[in-house]
């Protein structure tokens, strides 16, 4: 936590340094832009002036900050960074627009200014933001990467790209808007570059402080008890709650969440001596334990970290937790697995690597689909293993990789 602290400072200090140095106090790109305020509304005025005002320099002194901190070219996580950059200004009461310099010397912000300079910013470094709003609301627009899998959340359409709403806090997973009836219609700033990137799985996540919250693990396998305490960062749990309820952007995250929480190199020891068969079903056994896990079929997707902090996922969570640890403990990737989408159920599909494995599984007949992928149900339990399928479930599915 005190060095996610202190680059925090240190970021604030380059920026105010950056500033001084540019003389803020006559600001030419104010005059600049005077005469066409009859033109452009506001919102424009206030983003093209911010937009200006970033220029290289300020962009390769936040680069080398973000490479100490661990999410250089990260846009999520360097959006989350300046959400809570701008939230901890002064919030003024005051209606107008504050441009990037006027927010940092003056100490001084809102809501509409805070999001139009992180606009600002992430389009300056390449990735493809926008900025929606109407009278009564203002969010950050994301246009993600397809492979993130989102499979709920809030977006607008803009030039047959998917936007997802963010609002402008650190707590509210993107899409998820606290306005009850958001509005249908948005207005949108005009982009300055065509070439912008969307934004892609993250690939790392910030430096958090120590653990504040354990969680015991218990679960059974072959009438063995087992147990283990997950130690958790308290800003992790924060931190992932704004990730958008997706399946491979989830499982992104979980791998690095996984490694923050003390128990993978455990488990890898327990699962030593086991074979390939045998470890599957081990790690298996954990994902569903209902010891860890109430299951809550009306449980939206979260974090690996949430899912523990809460005791609580459905058939999705529990997909994505198993997923992640068949990742990080037996290198299994996206050619070994995929998840099996019924109509409101999902499971994993597990290709096996190895032929005793491959010899137990036909033997046991168990279930597969698209040839080779044994079905993994997290959420059917009881006397279950790899290859279980529930009765009901349909032939009709769809294979997400």
């Amino acid at each position: 936590m005190k060095k996610f602290i202190g680059i925090t400072l240190l970021v604030g200090l380059i920026t105010l340094l950056y500033i001084l140095t540019k003389n803020t106090i006559f600001n030419p790109d104010s005059l600049s832009l005077s005469v066409t305020t009859s033109i452009l509304d506001e919102e424009h005025n206030c983003f093209n002036r911010s937009y200006k005002q970033i220029d290289d320099s300020l962009l390769g002194a936040w680069d080398s900050v973000f490479a100490l901190s661990g999410i250089k070219n990260n846009p999520f996580a360097i959006t989350l960074y300046f959400i809570k950059y701008f939230n901890n200004f002064e919030q003024s009461s005051n209606s107008r627009f504050f441009s990037f310099r006027e927010i940092v010397s003056g100490n001084n912000t809102n809501a509409i200014s805070s999001a139009i300079a992180t606009c600002a910013i992430m389009q300056k470094m390449g990735w493809d933001f926008q900025f929606f709003y109407n009278d009564n609301e203002c969010y950050l627009g994301i246009n993600f990467t397809e492979d993130w899998q989102i499979r709920k959340g809030n977006w607008v359409e803009r030039d047959g790209k998917s936007y997802f709403l963010k609002e402008f806090d650190c707590i509210t997973p993107v899409g998820e808007l606290k306005s009850d009836n958001p509005s249908e219609t948005y207005r949108c700033l005009v982009v300055k570059s065509k070439d912008l990137q969307p934004v892609p799985l993250i690939n790392s996540l910030p430096v958090f402080g120590s653990p504040d919250y354990e969680k015991s693990l218990v679960w059974y396998y072959r009438g063995s008890r087992y147990s283990l305490t997950a130690w958790i960062p308290k800003e992790q749990v924060r931190w992932t709650a704004n990730l958008p309820v997706s399946l491979h952007g989830m499982v992104a995250s979980g791998v690095f969440e996984f490694n923050n929480l003390g128990i993978i190199d455990d488990i890898r020891y327990l699962i030593k001596d086991y074979d390939e068969y045998n470890k599957v079903n081990f790690i298996f056994k954990l994902s569903q334990s209902e010891s860890i896990f109430v299951y809550d079929n009306k449980k939206p997707i979260k974090s690996i970290t949430n899912q523990l902090i809460e005791g609580q996922n459905d058939c999705d969570g529990r997909s994505i937790f198993l997923y992640c640890l068949l990742h990080i403990l037996l290198d299994y990737d996206s050619n070994d697995m995929v998840f099996i989408n019924w109509e409101n159920h999902l499971a994993i599909g597990l290709r096996p690597q190895t032929r005793t494995a491959e010899k137990l599984l036909k033997k046991e007949k168990a279930e597969y689909v698209d040839g080779d992928y044994y079905i993994l149900d997290a959420a059917y339990i009881g006397d279950t293993h790899w290859g279980s399928k529930m009765k009901h479930l349909s032939d009709e599915y769809e294979i997400i990789k």
